[in-house]
């Protein structure tokens, strides 16, 4: 379990270097009229000093992923042990977004001086607001909003599905909803983002805007009713009570996560082919000279302009405007979330590394197992057999823990079917308990203990099993 657990988070490392590869290595290369997210007359790129700069920025992000690689070392030899391995990880990772931008940051800054210093300005040194025809035709041929009610009746209804289910399907269809709502919100925000101006010709504004709008309209719309898609195949995964099941699941999972994320990409290299033939083939094009809002190159900081979301420089898709009150409780609250996700999942991996399920029979015939978030009774009347087994049937997680020393929370396993682990693994004997609606299989870190407190439970019931 824990060769997979490391597995699972290396693979998510592997994709964080091919995302830090495709945002940052291509700044190094002039396109659309910037250069580092700088905007440079195209003569300039000859300059030796240009050169210079962007030959040191490959040398730094080279020498940056190497350092970041050796110091994953630490986190490889630490598989066996999962708590102190999640909480490096979470601070590599940290790290690692951090230190993968240095790079960029400084190569953005020595263009930046440059271009002061030689006076390489691009044309008005401001942000052009002219409306357009395209202020007035923005919202046509985009996908009507309405259309946005499918993928919320899949949520609703995946939610509704999973109330009826058991707790852990209710968990993953909630997810769906909020999902749902977030890729909403982003599509409300694509619809009002101000109008690009492009060319000092009207009608390649407007053409360019409407077919961008339409394009992203669709997008969003579609990757909501893909991710609803995706959540009820997720609900099925944690549902599997077989191996076979369980792989179909996991690989069609796979394939859902995969398929958003490359058609988000096809979508943008669409866009961004589309703006560079129409401006290829028109002889006003405009570009604006607003570096001064671009803090180190992908944040955006304009109180001038009303905008909550407006397009990367670095990247694709949009970016929050920290110059908006609501572009700053966005970035707050994201801040906020991220912090609140990470502190509460080293919270619970280090409590499970550090707390041991504890089982009492009270006076009243009642047998309490005491766990956080897993914590479970029930009267000895209940129980409908009971013995002491050397070996756990092998099962699959539905909701809890589970590494290569214990397993605690909802299982399916083979030849029981529903379960309750509170276990050590590879630590007989067990104590398994048939209940009504499935087992419960417990055990002590001690074996001594596990036997006496299977003694003071067989005492409570009606007759000796």
């Amino acid at each position: 379990m824990t060769v997979i657990y490391t597995a699972i988070l290396l693979g998510t490392i592997i994709l964080c270097y091919i995302v830090m590869l495709a945002v940052y290595w291509p700044q190094a290369r002039y396109a659309k009229g910037m250069l580092f997210a700088i905007t440079l007359p195209e003569h300039v790129m000859d300059d030796s000093n240009i050169q210079s700069i962007q030959l040191r920025f490959k040398k730094r992000f080279v020498q940056v992923s190497l350092w970041m690689t050796l110091l994953l070392i630490p986190f490889i030899v630490s598989y066996n042990w999962i708590a102190y391995q999640t909480l490096y990880y979470f601070a590599w990772l940290t790290a690692f977004f951090i230190v993968m931008a240095v790079p960029f940051r400084r190569a953005f800054r020595e263009t930046l001086a440059l271009k002061r210093e030689k006076e390489w300005f691009v044309g008005k040194k401001r942000v052009i607001t002219t409306d357009l025809r395209a202020a007035y035709l923005k919202n046509k041929h985009m996908a009507p909003a309405w259309l946005f009610a499918i993928p919320f009746a899949l949520s609703i209804g995946l939610m509704l599905w999973g109330m009826r289910m058991d707790a852990s399907m209710l968990s993953v269809t909630l997810s769906g909803l909020f999902i749902t709502a977030l890729l909403w919100f982003i599509s409300i925000q694509a619809r009002r983002v101000k109008s690009k101006v492009y060319s000092a010709n009207s009608e390649v504004n407007v053409s360019l805007n409407q077919a961008n709008r339409r394009s992203l309209s669709y997008l969003w719309l579609t990757v909501a009713v893909i991710e609803n898609v995706h959540f009820l195949v997720l609900a099925m995964l944690v549902h599997a009570d077989d191996s076979a099941s369980f792989g179909v699941w996991l690989t069609m999972s796979i394939l859902l996560a995969a398929i958003p994320i490359l058609w988000i990409w096809q979508v943008y290299r669409t866009i961004s082919e589309r703006e560079r033939e129409l401006l290829a083939l028109d002889d006003k094009p405009i570009y604006t000279d607003d570096d001064e809002y671009w803090a180190n190159g992908f944040t955006y900081h304009n109180p001038m302009d009303r905008s909550v979301m407006v397009e990367k420089r670095v990247g694709i898709g949009m970016t929050i405007n920290t110059g908006t009150t609501a572009g700053k409780i966005m970035m707050w609250g994201m801040f906020g979330l991220i912090f609140a996700v990470i502190a509460g999942a080293c919270f619970i991996v280090v409590r499970a590394e550090f707390t041991a399920p504890s089982l009492v029979v009270t006076a009243e015939h009642r047998v309490k197992i005491d766990y956080p978030m897993y914590s479970y009774s029930f009267n000895a009347d209940d129980i409908k057999q009971m013995t002491l087994i050397e070996r756990v049937p092998s099962g699959m997680k539905t909701e809890g823990e589970a590494t290569n020393k214990y397993a605690r929370g909802h299982f399916s396993l083979k030849e029981l079917g529903k379960t309750r682990l509170y276990i050590f693994k590879n630590n007989p004997p067990y104590i398994q308990i048939k209940l009504a609606d499935g087992y419960i299989i417990y055990n002590d870190k001690d074996p001594m203990v596990t036997e006496r407190l299977y003694e003071e439970i067989r005492q409570q019931l009606p007759a000796s099993e």
